[in-house]
Order: structure tokens, then sequence, then C-alpha cells
């Protein structure tokens, strides 16, 4: 654990600067948690722990855990039970018995890979991280599409992309909206950031409405939950990185940092929507991280009112 422990510290510590000064979330239970580094995996859950005995370790927000440390040959028992090959990977899950688990891999496995900036894996931590608070209010929202979902593409965050990449005029309107929104967060003023953010609001609902109809009525709501999921991970690991206590950067450059290559939809717009939507709704956590959570649209659409 003595390894590993300053880089959970850290972690942690960037947790705690952004879910109670920024996000301003009360206490909770944490996730169960399963980090690793090459050669051991460090884990708060049972069934990741086996038999290994406990060890002192990093408390997340005041509240200690019973950490365990285990080789885990390359391959890692997951805390739903299931396995997966010692990766880069940084994800957020939950089970109906257990709740809300997080897996990620400490930046010495990322120095491995060629990741040498520690805050890029911190940034990736809080976002990946504010899911574990954000998976009780959208879950069971998510719970019935994955359950009946007709589509070859896996239900996850780039759904939407992953089907409609290819129809460019889809694509026109995505970008013209996303870019609505990033001009409502930077806008000289309220009223024109809310002007802004109203039309953005209306190309969001006119593309639903065109495009997610038929049996692609579905992807009304995958769309919701995800602009919604991925926009608060994003504007988390951004306020981060733009605090003097956390990334010290200023606010242009922690954009840019979120955005990087604007690869993927879900990304890019979520950060636009939640950057338009704090500059109009400063209160909008309480929406977010409650039980049910807003979509995206009708989060969008009480910022824009007010």
């Amino acid at each position: 654990m003595a390894t590993a422990r300053p880089a959970i510290e850290r972690w942690f510590a960037a947790w705690s600067l952004a879910s109670e000064q920024l996000l301003k979330l009360p206490d909770a239970p944490p996730p169960q948690i399963l980090l690793f580094d090459s050669p051991c995996a460090y884990t708060t859950s049972g069934i990741s722990a086996g038999t290994a005995p406990s060890v002192d370790g990093p408390a997340l927000r005041g509240v200690p855990m019973a950490w365990h440390v285990l080789p885990h040959g390359d391959s890692l028992l997951l805390p739903n039970g299931s396995s997966a090959p010692v990766a880069l990977m940084s994800f957020a899950s939950s089970t109906p018995q257990d709740g809300p688990f997080f897996v990620m891999a400490l930046p010495s496995y990322w120095a491995e890979a060629g990741h040498s900036d520690p805050s890029d894996f911190t940034a990736v931590f809080l976002h990946e991280f504010s899911h574990t608070r954000q998976i009780e209010g959208m879950g069971p929202a998510l719970g019935p599409i994955d359950a009946s979902w007709p589509f070859p593409e896996e239900l996850d965050d780039d759904a939407v992309q992953t089907h409609f990449k290819d129809d460019p005029e889809y694509v026109t309107a995505y970008l013209a909206e996303r870019d609505l929104l990033y001009r409502a967060a930077d806008a000289a003023t309220v009223d024109e950031a809310r002007a802004l953010a109203a039309e953005a609001l209306k190309m969001m609902r006119t593309r639903h409405a065109r495009w997610f109809v038929g049996d692609k009525a579905v992807f009304t709501k995958v769309d919701d939950i995800f602009l919604a999921l991925e926009g608060v991970g994003q504007w988390t690991a951004y306020a981060w990185l733009a605090q003097p206590d956390g990334g010290s950067l200023d606010r242009p450059a922690a954009i840019a940092k979120m955005l990087g290559t604007r690869r993927w939809w879900s990304q890019d717009e979520g950060l636009a929507l939640l950057l338009a939507v704090d500059r109009l709704l400063p209160g909008w956590p309480a929406l977010e991280f409650s039980v049910p959570s807003l979509g995206a649209t009708e989060l969008l659409a009480r910022a824009v009112k007010g």
C-alpha cells in the first residue's frame, strides 16, 4: 500500500475539493473501489479482495475504509464478480446488491503507457468518480432501456455518435448545437448567454424530433441521459483543473485540456452544456445529483428559465 498511497491520497484530495467546494455534495457512503498498478490491486471490495487481509489506507472525505492489497496476475476480479485483463481503464458501474463501484489504473500504470501529466489522469479520475454519485439518479432510467436495447452498437455514452455519425446532416446539426452552447458559456452578458442557450435548446429539441423517431425514438432518452452524465463528469474535472488549489489552470486552458481531441460527442457537447448551465443556473448540482436526476434537455430548459 505504501507505494500506491500517495497517488490515492492525491486523487481523494481532488475529489474532496470538487465534491465539497465545487459541487457542494452532501456526505454519502463511499463506493467500492478497485485501483491497480502493474503488480497489485488495491481494493475496498470484498469480492475483489478475496482472502487478502485488510491494511491501513486512505480515507475518502474522512470516511475510513478497509483496503486490501493483492497481486493481480494481469487479471482483475471486479466488484461485480466479473473479471477483466489488466489494461488502461477507468469506469464507474454498480451492482444491485452493493451499489456503485469504481475501477481505475493508478498513475504509475498510466505513466508506463506513456501518459506523464499527473493532472491528466486526476481529471480522468474526477470525471469517472463523479459518476459513482450519479448512478443512483440515472441508473433507473437506463435499466429498462438496456433490457430492451435493439441496436447492434453498445448502449453506452457513445451510442448516439456510433449510430448517427455517418449522417452528414445529423453531424451538421449536432455541431451547430454544440457550438451555440459554447458561445452561451462564453457570452459577454447573462442575457446574451440565456438567449444563446435558448436557441441551442430549440435546436436540441428539433434534432430529437427529426432523427429520433420510429424505432429510433429511444435515442431521445439515451441522448438526454448521457449528455447529462458526461457533461457533469467533464465539468467536475474542468472545475478542479481551473481551481488554484486544484490543477491551477486558467479557464481556457482547463477547457482545452478537457476537450482533448474532441473525438467523443457526448463529452464535447456535455461539457458545453454544463458550462452554459453553470453560467445560468449555479445550483444545478442539486438537480443532477438528486434521485431521480434531470436529463440534459430538462436541465438546459431550467437554466434558460433561470
